[in-house]
This record gives C-alpha cells, structure tokens and sequence, in this order.
C-alpha cells in the first residue's frame, strides 16, 4: 500500500514535470502568439507550484518526517542497594520516562517486577515453580525466573502525561532476602488510550548483580 502510494506520487510529479518543460518550451518558441504566451505562463506558474508540493510530500513521505508525531517514551533504570538487618536488602529502583516524541504521551499504569536470576533454584523447585506460572495465565516474557515482587505506580484518579522533552522519574523500594544475589528488574508502562496493537507500550529490563553493584540494562 505504501509503495503503491509513493510510485503514484513519483508518477504525478513527473507528470507535471514534463508539462512544466513543454509550456516553457512553447513559451519559449513561440513569442509572437501573445494570448497563447499568457496563458501558458499562468498555467507553467500552476505546474510548477503543484510539482513544488508534491515533491515535499514525496520527501517528507520518504524521510519519514512526521514519524515522531508518534508518542514514545525512553526509558532507564538506576538502581542502588543496601544491607537492612542481617538477612534482608533493602532496593530501590527509579525508572526515568522521557519522552522523546513530539507529543504528549499520557500512561493509565507502571508495573514494577522483581525476578530471582541467581542463585538458581534446584531443578524441582524451580519446575513447581515454572508449572505454577503456565497454568495461572500471566505474561509468558517472566516465566524463565520466579517473581519475589511485584508494584504498580500509583498516580491516584488521574493518568500521568509527560510532555514533549520532558523528564519524570518513578521510584519504588523492594525488600529481598540477602542471599538472592542478581535479580531482574521489569519497568513496564502502558497507555491511557486503548492501543491499536496489543503490543503497544514502554518498558525496560535490567539485570542487576546486588553483589558488586554491577548492572546490564537491556531495552524491551
């Protein structure tokens, strides 16, 4: 479809530059036919401003230009951690939304999930465990690691909008036990209206080692 409508658009352009070419061509050798000369220039004045519009729309259709008229969040995780008593760690996640669009993106939700990565269940356990989450029906992106928390955003009646350029950070704290040494971390925000695919919506990944403070952050 869209190929079908930048061929049509190329094809009208040259069209219209071939036209463009023959009235100047006529005006050109024939100087004597005056009323003929006259309206050939109105009509070459026409062409030229309609081949004028059509190429901008064919470079803009090209360039993709008005593509970030799309909302879009990008996404980060900075992460600290820290020893609370002896057997538990105390975690704290901001998630910073920035939205890289040039429209308001406004969000109904934010789910923030905590996954075990190591140290790794015993093969039964962690069969139980991956038995429990395929018949429950939840998200099949988080059935590899048992889940140890989960928090949603709270943003009261209202949904959150973050303008065009703007900047807003989210923080929530969890508490695990002191052996779990890595976990994941999922940032997931959804949008306020329906989306047209089911896909649609915003989120982060990050795996963070809680023994050297080291981080990989992936894009989802």
């Amino acid at each position: 479809m869209q190929s079908k409508f930048g061929g049509g658009l190329l094809i009208a352009l040259a069209i219209l530059a071939g036209l463009a070419i023959t009235l100047a061509a006529l005006h050109w050798f024939l100087p004597d036919a005056g009323r003929f000369k006259d309206l050939a220039g109105i009509v070459q004045s026409i062409v030229t401003v309609l081949a004028i519009i059509i190429g901008g729309i064919i470079a803009a259709y090209k360039l993709q230009l008005f593509r970030d008229f799309e909302p879009h969040l990008t996404i980060s995780h900075a992460i600290n951690h820290r020893s609370i008593g002896d057997g538990y760690v105390h975690l704290d996640v901001t998630a910073t939304l920035q939205n890289s669009s040039r429209v308001k993106v406004e969000l109904r939700e934010g789910v923030f999930r905590l996954q075990q990565i190591a140290p790794v269940l015993d093969d039964q356990e962690l069969e139980e465990r991956l038995a429990v989450w395929a018949s429950s029906g939840e998200n099949r992106a988080f059935v590899q690691w048992p889940s140890i928390g989960e928090l949603s955003c709270d943003w009261g009646n209202y949904n959150l909008v973050v303008e065009p350029g703007q900047v807003y950070r989210e923080t929530v704290e969890f508490v695990v036990p002191k052996e779990i040494a890595t976990v994941a971390i999922h940032s997931i925000f959804h949008p306020a209206t329906p989306p047209r695919r089911a896909s649609q919506g915003w989120g982060i990944t990050t795996v963070y080692d809680m023994i050297d403070k080291s981080s990989d952050v992936a894009d989802r």
